[in-house]
């Protein structure tokens, strides 16, 4: 861990743009677990590392990748990414083609009202 500043959940969701709930769903899912837990209400403190992991997360989600995916993402090699990357678009487009097919098959029906 690095040594340096350590942000409070309100430091890091101000930085990032995500809500405490957010955060703290990540962290019991285990997605994204606080460097340092103190004090009798156990607080959350977050370093450099888990900010980038954060912002990593944050980029993923907004690819269209799922919570399992971005888990599996995030543990691969850096020379498997691509791959796996690939097979997420592959993924997505399927899911565009059957969306577009029934916008098609919606339009045809409210026509036929």
């Amino acid at each position: 861990m690095n040594s340096g500043h350590l942000k409070t959940v309100s430091e890091i969701c101000e930085e990032t743009g995500v809500t405490r709930k957010t955060l703290f769903y990540y962290d019991r899912i285990g997605l994204l677990t606080p460097a340092v837990r103190s004090g009798p209400q156990n607080h959350k403190k977050y370093s450099q590392e888990n900010t980038a992991r954060l912002k990593q997360i944050l980029e993923c989600r907004k690819a269209g990748l799922t919570i399992r995916e971005i888990t599996d993402y995030l543990d691969l090699r850096e020379e498997e990414r691509k791959e796996f990357l690939t097979k997420v678009m592959l993924r997505l487009q399927r899911q565009q083609n059957e969306t577009e097919a029934q916008i098609i098959f919606l339009t045809s029906m409210i026509q036929a009202l």
